[in-house]
């Protein structure tokens, strides 16, 4: 320091760190390139010495530079033995001392290094190797030791909390990538249990076909039926493949009346097959509700499908449809064994099952997942003659 008193002004870069780390406004570094780097700086200027570096693995596991302070900057990175060599010291130690082995005198005479300081977690780790010297360097004094000693002692504990937050972020990357991978995942369960049900539609029209293709009525609701289905299909695939370049265009609100009969002639002939009956009652001509025809129509064919399975042959499903203040309710009830009290929540959860592993478990997460986005709810209830009773709630048409 000049007679005056003032810092004279930096001429190397690093000074203007040891400047920079003696301002007090400058924020306690967090991170170990910052941690190492203002260590360096300050231990330069304690000691004095031309070389201030700082060794430690690299993302690879490979010895690297993490840190410098040295006039010139020079490259000074270690090979894989110099670097085993100055973590086995047991702390502070001179390069040149008489009992050092050839590499840690190797190491000195290559890079013009004097001392050497490992800085290790509480628990023997080391983090680190702290390095100062000058070209040409001398044996280390006893206050570069010293000095490097108390460097690596104040080091120990946030570069240990350092080298934490670093392992917690990078376990946090894997883990969003691997939540990346499970919805992708639950996206192609979804969409194969989507396009099922439509394929389910056109093969049974299909199976029907040769019986009667000379009944002009049935094979224009067959094309019609057909083409619908599978302009659906076209769409939740592109919905995949356009996702999430463009936003969702809205749908117009599903004629709850019209959908319902649309479902119905879907399904009548798979229930006719399983020896069920299904029974509507109550659906209002002209009410509608505040979801696309799709997307009711998606709900109704899990419910329906579910319910068909459910229930044993000679009996009966049902969808009763009626007004409910500001919104339409739709139930639909089976004659099967029923739902636990206690599982009437887990059956909405994404591949959760009570009919065995060959059932994807998704068709009631999907329902939920449409009834929700639609401002509606949905819930399981014991029917009325036993079984189940799935009742579902969306606003109608202008009420939300």
């Amino acid at each position: 320091m000049s007679s005056s008193g003032r810092r004279p002004t930096p001429n190397s870069t690093s000074e203007l760190l040891v400047h920079r780390a003696a301002a007090p406004a400058a924020a306690p570094p967090r991170d170990a390139h910052s941690l190492l780097t203002a260590s360096l700086a300050r231990l330069r200027e304690r000691t004095r010495c031309e070389i201030a570096l700082a060794w430690a693995l690299g993302e690879d596991g490979a010895p690297a530079v993490a840190a410098a302070a040295s006039d010139g900057a020079p490259g000074l990175a270690p090979t894989a033995a110099e670097f085993e060599a100055v973590i086995r010291l047991p702390g502070a130690c001179a390069l040149l001392a008489s009992d050092s082995n050839p590499t840690l005198r190797g190491l000195a005479a290559r890079h013009g290094l004097a001392a050497a300081a490992p800085v290790a977690s509480a628990d023997g780790r080391v983090l680190a190797v702290l390095l100062t010297g000058a070209p040409n360097a001398a044996a280390a004094r006893p206050r570069e030791l010293a000095a490097l000693t108390a460097a690596a002692r104040r080091l120990a504990l946030p570069l240990a909390a350092a080298e934490a937050e670093r392992r917690l972020a990078r376990i946090d990357t894997d883990v969003r990538r691997l939540d990346r991978l499970a919805a992708l995942g639950r996206l192609t369960q979804e969409m194969a249990h989507e396009v099922r049900n439509p394929l389910v539609s056109v093969k049974t029209f299909l199976q029907l076909l040769p019986e009667r293709q000379g009944d002009p009525d049935f094979t224009t609701r067959f094309l019609g039926v057909v083409n619908g289905e599978l302009e659906r299909t076209l769409r939740l695939l592109d919905l995949v493949i356009d996702y999430p370049r463009l936003p969702l265009a809205p749908e117009e609100p599903a004629r709850v009346a019209a959908t319902v009969a649309t479902v119905l002639e879907l399904l009548e002939p798979y229930a006719r097959q399983r020896g069920v009956e299904i029974a509507a009652q109550g659906a209002d001509a002209s009410a509608s509700v505040a979801l696309g025809e799709d997307g009711l129509r998606q709900v109704l064919l899990n419910l329906l499908l579910n319910a068909i399975d459910a229930t044993p042959r000679g009996a009966a499903v049902s969808i009763a449809t009626r007004p409910v203040p500001g919104a339409i309710e739709l139930v639909v009830s089976d004659a099967g064994g029923g739902v636990a009290p206690a599982l009437r929540e887990r059956v909405f959860e994404p591949f959760f099952t009570t009919r065995g592993a060959h059932h994807g478990g998704i068709g009631l997460a999907i329902a939920r997942g449409l009834v929700e986005q639609a401002g509606g709810r949905i819930r399981v209830r014991a029917a009325a003659g036993g079984g189940a009773a799935f009742v579902v709630v969306l606003p109608a048409a202008g009420a939300v």
